[in-house]
């Protein structure tokens, strides 16, 4: 490894978490700003599905080949690069508003741009963490990094909310400028370890060299087709699962006539169940063996749970249930993702991390692209009174505003449930852990 006596381990680490935890504070609080903007502009799904697809989007289509680029670039550049674009697009959008040009469509490209630098951001983070702390604490630093989302959707809901009426979108977007420069500053504080590359490298083209990268990432994954099978199921069952991230704003604001309390409110709790997922995995470090088990039987759960968001139960009850279903969510994907990363090689975790998420995210695309018009255009209308589906559902999600998505919400949960509790069924992918050796690890035929 280069850079022997760089600062890193679990201090180093915090550091550049602390500065990850506040820009991502910045970013929901801004989102949660523009998602109110826009529905109060349009008051559809449509739009703030788009917005949905818009943040994910460009992450799976780049992810291969940023994740190919991430290594071979130095890590914390990467990071600091894309911390001071994303500031500059806040910036960008602080103008638009001021000067009363701000419409929907910037913020689309707003979001496009942002969702970029994430594609990039996203693997780079995980592949600093990875190198900066021992295996052992893998599951740990896993929960830690699950706190930063989960935390995050604590504090910026509740700051939202105190700070809009107070400030305005402009004060959110400057406090969403200066909290990207905090994560500059704590990446600049830290020198975060490099893995040993292969020697003659750069003795080929960038572009040749880049996409035979994405290529071998791909092809590691392939090869190793437990993993490829496991990342299947969990694929497959966001396919479906995604519909409660696509649809939970515009339902609770159809529902409680636009009340920003209340889904700031359920927001929070989310956060709330996700920090003390992440934070319980963090102190404990996730079960020892049967990581694969556990995770596929409590994102089971969790589902399960998340299908209950969609009834027409009211505003506390779900608000309890997503807190729950989010607890059990952080506590699942902490334990599976050190199965990953205790497989993969350091120097390919770049590529491997990116090409998973490639691999999730072109599914969930179909959702975030369908879900708002399925919902404009034929479950919202069906879930009205007299309506053809209100006859058959409407005693379980309710008749007004709001039904429809919730019918989607509650049937794509459950799908979800189903699949994930299917892929217990396979014995080879129940004892993953054990037949497919750890990176370095020596066993008959050589050191995988």
């Amino acid at each position: 490894m280069k850079d022997g006596r760089s600062l890193h381990g679990m201090g180093g680490f915090l550091t550049v978490w602390s500065g990850q935890f506040v820009s991502t504070i910045g970013t929901l609080m801004t989102s949660l700003a523009l998602a109110f903007w826009a529905f109060d502009v349009t008051g559809r799904a449509t739009e703030l599905g788009l917005m949905v697809f818009f943040t994910y989007g460009p992450r799976v289509l780049l992810g291969p080949f940023a994740g190919a680029l991430v290594d071979h670039w130095k890590r914390r550049t990467v990071l600091i690069v894309c911390d001071l674009l994303a500031g500059a697009g806040s910036v960008v959008v602080l103008t638009l508003f001021v000067t009363g040009f701000l419409q929907i469509w910037h913020v689309y490209v707003l979001t496009v741009a942002m969702s970029t630098f994430g594609a990039f951001q996203g693997p780079g983070f995980i592949a600093s963490a990875t190198m900066m702390v021992e295996k052992a604490q893998y599951a740990r630093m896993n929960g830690l990094m699950a706190l930063i989302a989960n935390a995050s959707a604590i504090v910026a809901p509740a700051l939202a909310g105190l700070l809009l009426p107070l400030i305005g979108l402009v004060g959110i977007l400057l406090v969403d400028v200066a909290t990207f420069l905090f994560a500059t500053g704590t990446l600049l504080a830290v020198r975060i370890p490099e893995p040993e590359r292969a020697e003659g490298a750069n003795a080929v083209g960038p572009v040749r060299r880049i996409l035979g990268d994405m290529l071998e990432g791909f092809r590691f994954l392939w090869g190793v087709k437990l993993l490829f099978g496991l990342q299947l199921v969990f694929s497959s069952a966001n396919l479906f699962g995604t519909l409660f991230g696509v649809l939970l704003r515009p339902m609770i604001l159809l529902r409680t006539a636009d009340s920003e309390i209340a889904l700031a409110t359920i927001q929070s709790m989310i956060g709330i169940g996700g920090a003390a997922g992440a934070l319980a995995i963090a102190f404990w470090g996730g079960p020892k063996r049967k990581k694969v088990i556990f995770g596929l039987l409590v994102f089971s759960l969790g589902f399960l749970l998340r299908s209950v968001a969609g009834l027409d139960v009211g505003i506390p009850l779900i608000a309890t249930f997503a807190l729950a279903q989010s607890a059990l969510f952080a506590l699942a994907g902490s334990s599976v993702r050190a199965v990953w990363q205790a497989k993969v090689p350091p120097a390919m975790l770049g590529r491997a991390f990116a090409t998973l998420g490639a691999i999730a995210g072109l599914l969930m695309m179909i959702t975030m692209l369908a879900g708002g018009p399925l919902a404009d255009r034929f479950f919202e209308p069906a879930m009205r009174s007299e309506g053809p589906l209100a006859r058959i559902f409407g005693d379980l999600v309710g008749t007004g505003p709001g039904s429809g998505s919730g019918l989607l919400i509650f049937i794509g949960s459950l799908v979800a449930a189903g699949i994930c509790a299917a892929g217990l069924l396979p014995r080879s992918l129940r004892r993953i852990e054990t037949t497919i050796p750890d990176h370095g690890e020596v066993r008959e035929g050589g050191v995988a």
